[in-house]
């Protein structure tokens, strides 16, 4: 028996990996994954619009034209790679012909006794959102220190206005440090990263089993297996073999980014990107330092084995559940009708995760935290920002378990007497029937 199970399970296995789809869609992946990393200079590549200059056109009516000019270098940070040009012109008829046809911006200044200055924006086409909300918060910001310089403030008063506040974090309690507030906040986010791919190598799982069940049953290959091997081993060689497979995909992902990441590296010229690069703008080693002086370091020696083991007994339950729906189903039409509440399960707890943002310390969440299939989602989001403890989290591994065991205990049974069911009459009377023998 156990040569037997070893055999379904490498077969199953080596059916999944020779498969010619396996290799063709493994590298559309890449391509993908590759291409999403590299977006920027995918679309710098091919040119456009995006690297020209911004050419802002002033003709000044109310005597503030150096200090708009200095306030409007501030859209520059809302540009990608083009650059702002500002030049004043003495005549508004003149400066509307010069921008017939073209990109340029016309700012005319005009006084306004109510409210400092007023403008009219002219161009002679629409303007892209960015730029036009850029270039009016930029006027707004000018407007309001002139209108305090015109107040007759004492300099050093509104030097008092200008300068930012200064803030100092401490806490009451000595065990907590703005580094560890800080790394949380950091793993936080990381941690809705790789929520994502889980999720989606999840609905990968439920799917893969559902169609390799339904395409024996349909041509009733099944009836030869179970023929030569128990409907448990056949249960479980499904399960581990599906399971593999996706760890094995999974690691390909990551594999296929760091190749992104590797290639944005050698290709990428520094301070050129379309986008800014995040790597190269955050400060790495500020982050590692913060991470150790946060002591989230020494906490990950608890943190990453239970969410390991959070993850493998959620991916088993998904697959046991899998498999317990694809047999009872007659085709994949059905099976796919069985499986969207499943997945719909499993989406709840990833909306949950920006939820929990906004309603902090919400016991609601906790709870849900709790709940397996959900718990895979949300619980390692909470336990690294802070919201939950490691308690909640033992609580949702045992949880788990225990559907892991009432699935293989009672699903097993179901199994036997799905497998080899090519009706839908009586069908549940048969799966509730099969669960009350012993």
């Amino acid at each position: 028996m156990e040569n037997k199970f070893k055999f379904l399970t490498k077969y199953s296995l080596s059916k999944k990996l020779k498969n010619k789809w396996f290799l063709v869609a493994n590298i559309i992946v890449l391509i993908v994954i590759v291409g999403l990393v590299n977006i920027d200079s995918i679309v710098k590549f091919f040119g456009g619009d995006f690297n020209d200059d911004v050419k802002i056109r002033i003709v000044d009516n109310a005597g503030y034209y150096e200090e708009v000019k200095e306030g409007l270098k501030g859209v520059q940070s809302y540009l990608t790679d083009s650059k702002i040009k500002i030049t004043k012109e003495e005549s508004e008829k003149k400066a509307k012909k010069k921008i017939e046809g073209k990109d340029d911006i016309l700012l005319v200044l005009n006084e306004d006794s109510n409210n400092v200055f007023k403008v009219d924006f002219i161009t002679d086409s629409y303007v892209d959102t960015v730029k036009y909300q850029a270039i009016i918060t930029s006027l707004n910001t000018v407007k309001q220190s002139i209108a305090l310089e015109n107040s007759n403030i004492d300099k050093n008063e509104l030097a008092k206005i200008s300068k930012e506040v200064t803030v100092k974090r401490s806490f009451l309690n000595e065990d907590k440090t703005k580094d560890e507030e800080q790394s949380k906040m950091i793993l936080s986010v990381l941690s809705m990263i790789i929520v994502l791919p889980c999720f989606m190598l999840i609905v990968f799982l439920v799917q893969m089993i559902g169609a390799e069940i339904n395409e024996e049953k349909s041509t009733r290959g099944m009836e030869i297996i179970i023929g030569n091997v128990s409907a448990k081993a056949h249960f479980f060689s499904k399960v581990i073999a599906s399971n593999i497979f996706v760890l094995l995909q999974g690691f390909l992902l990551i594999v296929y980014a760091g190749i992104g990441l590797l290639i944005r590296k050698l290709t990428t010229v520094p301070n050129e990107s379309l986008v800014k690069d995040v790597a190269s703008s955050l400060d790495l080693n500020e982050i590692a330092s913060s991470l150790a002086n946060g002591g989230i370091v020494d906490k990950l020696g608890y943190i990453i084995p239970l969410i390991v083991i959070l993850f493998v007994l959620s991916f088993l339950a998904y697959s046991l559940l899998a498999g317990i729906l694809a047999s009872i189903t007659t085709n994949m039409e059905n099976f796919q009708q069985l499986q969207t509440p499943l997945l719909v399960i499993s989406v709840i707890g990833y909306y949950l995760i920006f939820l929990s943002a906004a309603f902090p310390g919400s016991l609601f969440i906790k709870i849900v935290a709790c709940i397996p299939l959900i718990s895979i989602s949300l619980a390692p989001s909470l336990l690294i920002s802070g919201e939950i403890g490691v308690g909640v989290v033992i609580i949702s591994i045992v949880l788990l378990a225990l559907l892991d065991y009432l699935l293989i205990k009672y699903g097993l049974k179901i199994y036997k007497v799905g497998i080899l069911n090519y009706s839908e009459s009586n069908l549940w009377k048969k799966m509730f029937k099969a669960i009350k023998e012993k």
